[in-house]
């Protein structure tokens, strides 16, 4: 009896001292990656990079032939110093989010994805994308500030942005005249006097934007005093009540510059690449508001983030650092037009800064950020706004259709 009471007795030390020590092994004071979801933890443990196996990196892009001759141009040269050999996959300039899912989840395992920075921060929410930040081991570029709350989710980053392509207003200033408009509507008074006019003329139209995204939306709901979520009434009622004097386009129409040049649009809304590209002689271009700054929601950017498939998170990240250094984004857009996604090369002096149609200053101020705001994920407010531009929602339904996939309600006046 009294031996049983020995071995009780040790058994109660033994528990008693791993009792002690278990405190001290709080895992939230681990430095490393945040915890990850359960789609994460499945694909990491699938995919890891067996310890000496070559570094290979596998990246997929979304781009015209001659940003891919660049980009392989770019990455060849980090390859000689660094021994990480680079497959680009180019799914093709028109590529959609259709096949951007199946590189995240079907494909061949890609190590890093281009996308629209607007849907970086779902991706991240939903798994499939791991903190870039976390595996850097240098900083590479820093983001232009109105790309940041883009990028951002959960205290880390997500996303590395390679260029930008705002969106903005093109017009004709003589044609203007002619409507008797001193300039580009800039309130929703502005926009009904010019409505006025042109309907006096046939077969003409006040605006024209792309019907597949928001951003034109989104840049008319700027021009007339208002956020395209959360939205004015009156300026979604304005597209409702005048939806036959917009032209409406799939975004590939270069149709529009003749029309603009002949007067049969007032003015259209179109990313600065393509103005530069079409626009010239008689057209301008203008920010969708009266200020210097571009906002976040007007602003297109191809981004790359890193796929929580990736085998090599570390040489991603490393060559994510290396395109974004300023060397690469003065090579990107001296050989392809497209401006910088990182702040260094605006701040060193932007060869042909002085041409743009806004203040580059502006890039580096603070981002618009939407603090106590629900958040609605982009691809929810493109499909919003193509309803309303489709007619099969009114101002009521565009409203409706976002604030159910942010679970808010809306504000009663």
């Amino acid at each position: 009896m009294l031996r049983r009471k020995n071995y009780w007795l040790l058994f109660a030390i033994l528990l008693l001292s791993l009792t002690s020590l278990s405190p001290s092994m709080d895992l939230n004071r681990l430095d490393g990656p945040p915890p990850l979801n359960k789609y994460q933890s499945q694909v990491q443990d699938y995919s890891s990079r067996q310890k000496g196996e070559p570094v290979h990196l596998r990246i997929s892009v979304s781009l015209s032939d001659n940003e891919l001759r660049e980009l392989k141009k770019i990455s060849g040269n980090y390859t000689l110093f660094s021994g990480v050999t680079i497959e680009l996959n180019n799914l093709g300039e028109a590529a959609g989010e259709d096949a951007l899912m199946k590189e995240l989840t079907v494909g061949d395992r890609s190590d890093i994805v281009m996308t629209d920075a607007h849907h970086i921060r779902g991706l991240a929410q939903q798994g499939y994308l791991l903190p870039v930040d976390v595996y850097e081991s240098s900083a590479g570029g820093t983001p232009l500030a109105p790309l940041l709350p883009l990028l951002q989710w959960n205290g880390y980053a997500w996303g590395v942005p390679l260029d930008i392509d705002p969106y903005v207003f093109v017009y004709s200033p003589q044609r203007m005249k002619e409507l008797e408009a001193e300039a580009l509507p800039r309130s929703l008074d502005q926009w009904n006097r010019l409505l006025e006019q042109i309907r006096k003329e046939p077969k003409k139209y006040v605006l024209a934007m792309d019907a597949n995204n928001a951003y034109g939306l989104s840049a008319f709901m700027e021009s007339a005093g208002s956020a395209l979520f959360p939205a004015s009434r009156k300026a979604l009622d304005w597209i409702v009540q005048n939806r036959g004097s917009l032209f409406l386009t799939d975004g590939l129409d270069g149709g529009i510059w003749n029309m603009l040049r002949e007067g049969n649009i007032a003015a259209a809304i179109v990313r600065l690449s393509e103005w530069e590209k079409n626009g010239g002689g008689a057209l301008t271009a203008e920010l969708p508001w009266m200020g210097d700054g571009v906002g976040e929601r007007t602003l297109y950017s191809r981004s790359f983030a890193l796929s929580a498939q990736s085998r090599s998170p570390e040489a991603a990240a490393d060559w994510l650092t290396y395109v974004t250094s300023e060397k690469a984004q003065h090579d990107w857009l001296e050989n392809t037009g497209r401006l910088p996604g990182a702040e260094e090369p605006y701040r060193s002096g932007l060869p042909g800064g002085g041409s743009l149609p806004f203040n580059t200053v502006s890039l580096l101020a603070d981002g618009d950020t939407l603090e106590g705001e629900p958040e609605a994920e982009w691809n929810e407010i493109t499909s919003a706004a193509g309803l309303l531009l489709a007619g099969k929602v009114d101002s009521a339904g565009y409203i409706a259709a976002i604030l159910s996939s942010t679970g808010a309600e809306e504000d009663k006046p």
